[in-house]
């Protein structure tokens, strides 16, 4: 298997696990007594250890290698679903929250490492195959996880196993970095040497690259209106549509799907021939289309219509960001950028997921999705200003790569 094929493998089985517990995580730690502010510490501790870890994991893996960092991340990861799969005291088990999101430079890592290994005219390909991953993983683990709380186990294991399962898919993960998957940056240690690990001035000259900080700001502010959707959807379909349990569930698995069939088949078919940023501007507008509609929708014809726009919207708008930033970030700084990309978006999500409940709690369902789409609208003014400046740069970065005859990284040119 190529290397883009083996890391693109890794981020599914990864995922599936990720994607197996989360739901079931505030559920069980109210079954285990735990008060509401003890369940919010522990879904808010991956994404607030990760605020602070994913700049410093970029740096390290631009210096010391994508191969080390991600190995560390998965451990790190599957350590904390043994622990929270074993443990019932709050504190260990918020501990190993902290844990999973100081070593959660997976995706991050996978990101930098497909630019690392794919030509820029593929690079769009590349990220849509992640986004596909994502996709699948985000429809398999929850029904996973339902067939798993399902099984007729002593109750106490019913809330354990989940846990223990996703510690058995990140080990999984783990297995074929070390021992499949092959390092992606070069062996020239001047330019490893050259990476500022953790000083803020190379974060901030990293924020401060052509085009760079736009970008991240652009993504930050996609991630930002979808997370109104992460944090209020379930709800809303049951408060507004009077959805069953089991239809919510098919809702976030109809979402999931669209957007894996978006990434891993329309982008790479269609980046090549309209360029990223006419799709990025595309993907936003159908966004903001897919927010009104299920502010407005009043029945189940209409929120799956609008559940469409938004996979589809998103289905462009992420993966696309993502491999423009990368066409115009130096290689030596591929790791630092994504890791302030996921450190910028993990804020805008934490953000959100309060806003967006808060507007729920109002008494207006609909609220959080007007909230959605205004912030989207912000997005597309900022992409209108933005994606003309990136286009020229990305251009103007696969020029010089073509003079200097550049090939992709490889699985015989790479270092096992």
């Amino acid at each position: 298997m190529s290397p883009l094929g083996l890391v693109i493998l890794i981020v599914l089985v990864d995922l599936l696990g990720f994607s197996l517990v989360m739901p079931l995580l505030a559920p069980f730690a109210r079954e285990y007594g735990f008060s509401p502010l003890q369940i919010g510490l522990l879904v808010a501790g991956y994404p607030m250890a990760q605020l602070v870890a994913a700049p410093i994991l970029g740096r390290l893996s631009d210096r010391y290698g994508r191969r080390p960092v991600l190995a560390a991340s998965q451990f790190g990861t599957a350590v904390s679903f043994l622990i929270l799969g074993l443990s019932t005291n709050f504190t260990v088990m918020f501990l190993a929250r902290l844990l999973d999101g100081a070593s959660g430079g997976n995706i991050l890592v996978a990101q930098a490492y497909v630019a690392d290994v794919t030509k820029p005219e593929e690079r769009s390909k590349g990220y849509g195959l992640i986004g596909m991953a994502f996709g699948i993983g985000f429809v398999l683990g929850p029904l996973l996880g339902m067939a798993l709380v399902a099984l007729p186990v002593a109750a106490d294991w019913r809330l354990r196993l989940p846990f223990l399962v996703a510690a058995g898919f990140s080990t999984i993960a783990w297995i074929l970095v070390l021992f499949r998957l092959p390092e992606s940056l070069p062996k020239d240690p001047t330019t490893r040497e050259e990476v500022r690990v953790v000083s803020r001035r190379g974060l901030a000259d990293a924020f401060r690259l052509p085009g760079v900080g736009r970008m991240i700001a652009l993504g930050s502010l996609v991630a930002l209106g979808f997370a109104a959707l992460e944090g209020t959807f379930s709800l809303y379909l049951e408060d507004r549509q009077k959805w069953r349990p089991d239809q919510v569930m098919g809702g976030f698995a109809f979402l999931g799907l669209v957007t894996a069939v978006v990434q891993g088949g329309l982008v790479r078919r269609l980046a090549p021939r309209v360029g990223e940023p006419r799709l990025i501007v595309v993907g936003l507008v159908l966004l903001i289309l897919g927010f009104v509609g299920l502010a407005i929708a009043g029945g189940t014809a209409s929120v799956l219509v609008a559940v469409l726009l938004i996979g589809v919207g998103q289905g462009f708008a992420t993966p696309l960001v993502n491999a423009l930033l990368s066409k115009i970030t130096p290689d030596s700084e591929r790791g630092a950028v994504f890791g302030t990309l996921s450190s910028a978006q993990t804020l805008a999500r934490m953000a959100n997921y309060v806003l967006a409940n808060l507007l729920l709690g109002r008494g207006n369902p609909a609220a959080p999705f007007w909230e959605a789409a205004a912030i989207t609208l912000l997005a597309l003014i900022l992409a209108a200003v933005t994606l003309p400046t990136a286009a020229r740069l990305a251009s103007r970065a696969a020029s010089t790569d073509s003079e200097r005859d550049v090939e992709p990284v490889t699985s015989a040119a790479i270092e096992a």
